[in-house]
This record gives C-alpha cells, sequence and structure tokens, in this order.
C-alpha cells in the first residue's frame, strides 16, 4: 500500500455501465452523428418515452437497501432480511415527453417479469398520440422511443441507453425520497401520482437539452464518456 502511495495512484471505484461489444462501440459515433445532423435540428422537437417498474418497498434504491441498528441480533428478522418473490408486485409507470410537457401516464400493476407489447400497444401507444396530437401537431418532432424488446422485435437500444435521459428514475428518487415505502399497490400509485403532479417543467426542458449535448459527446469522445 505504501508502494501504491508513492506511486502517486489512487483507488477509485469502478462504475456501472451498458456492455457494449466492439461493433457497437464502432457504430456508436457515425450514428449519433447521422441522428444530430440528419434528423434532429435545432428547431425540431424530440419526443421520447421512458418507463419505469415500482415496488412496495423500493428496495432498489440505494436509500431503502439496507438499515439502521445498534445491534443486529436483536434486530427484527423483517427488518434484517427482505424477502423477496420470484416475481415481486410491482407498478408500471409509463410516458411520453418532450420540453413541451409530459403525457398522462399510464400506471399499471403488474406481476410478471415484463411488459408486453399488447399492453404497451393497447395502453401506451394511445397516450402517446394523444400527447402527440396536443403539443406537436405541426409534426416537427422526431420520435425517439424507448426500444424496449416489449416495443420493438429489431432494436439498437445500446445508443439509447447512452443517451436516455432518466425521467422516471427521478421520479423515483422523489417517491422513496426519506426512506417511503408503500404497503399496498394503491398507497404506491397515489404517491407516484403525487410526485409527477409536482415536477416542475423546467426540469424536463433541461433534461431535453442534455439528449442533444450527450449526442454530440459521444460523437466525439464515445458512449462511456456521459457517465
Amino acid at each position: 500500500m505504501h508502494n501504491i502511495k508513492k506511486l502517486g495512484l489512487k483507488y477509485y471505484k469502478r462504475q456501472k455501465a451498458p456492455k457494449y461489444n466492439q461493433k457497437q462501440l464502432d457504430q456508436m459515433a457515425w450514428r449519433c452523428r447521422k441522428l444530430r445532423r440528419n434528423f434532429i435540428d435545432s428547431k425540431k422537437f424530440i419526443v421520447m418515452d421512458d418507463e419505469k417498474y415500482f415496488t412496495l418497498s423500493g428496495d432498489n434504491m440505494p436509500g431503502n437497501a439496507g438499515f439502521y441498528s445498534s445491534n443486529t441480533a436483536n434486530t427484527p428478522w423483517n427488518v434484517k432480511f427482505k424477502s423477496k418473490q420470484k416475481f415481486e408486485p410491482k407498478v408500471l409507470v409509463w410516458l411520453a415527453l418532450s420540453s413541451k410537457g409530459i403525457s398522462v401516464p399510464y400506471i399499471g400493476t403488474t406481476d410478471g417479469p415484463a411488459i408486453d407489447s399488447n399492453l404497451y400497444v393497447q395502453k401506451c401507444l394511445p397516450k402517446l398520440l394523444a400527447f402527440i396530437r396536443r403539443y406537436h401537431a405541426d409534426n416537427n418532432y422526431i420520435f425517439w422511443p424507448d426500444l424496449a424488446s416489449s416495443h420493438y422485435a429489431k432494436n439498437h437500444h445500446y445508443m439509447a441507453k447512452s443517451t436516455k435521459y432518466t425521467f422516471c428514475a427521478k421520479t423515483a428518487d422523489k417517491v422513496y425520497h426519506g426512506g417511503w415505502l408503500a404497503t399496498t399497490e394503491q398507497q404506491l400509485i397515489n404517491r407516484i401520482k403525487q410526485q409527477l403532479k409536482k415536477f416542475d417543467l423546467k426540469i424536463v426542458q433541461t433534461m431535453m437539452l442534455e439528449v442533444r449535448k450527450k449526442l454530440r459527446k459521444i460523437e466525439q469522445q464515445g458512449p462511456f464518456s456521459i457517465l
């Protein structure tokens, strides 16, 4: 350890990042360049959709992952251990957004592993179309979908993972703030709706502007430059 310090080396924790193969890395720069130059001009609006699953406990959130105790031996088992079902009941939140606003969200319960294409077509797409008719009737927009497997059979979601804003992740931060947890699905749904109503449009506009900046940065420095 002394020799390492003498060499001026410091220990850094590895960051989590999407996994890319070499072909994806090679294609990333020119795909971003083509998208930015050919489809996204300064006057065109970007419409995106986002989705996230929320659990009652929110144990996937950093603030809810652990517990405080002065003596773990006396800590109740239901605090010390988190029992988890194979397919834990969860609430799906889907919405579309642009710098002009946010769509009416789809919020529904699901017990399965993931959203399927039927649910997306029947519940989500009508809300997307209504959002476009309300805010982008002039057709001066480009739709950048989430590209989850339930939406499309073929996709190149690796680029979307790099540039995608995290609106639903920001919503989750607000929902579970302070270690909040729900005891029922309806309580969780009400909490999500409450937090979505509080979102400042300026935050959404800033996030959408970041997409353009990220595209340029990936084009010049590669996908890991924005992490």
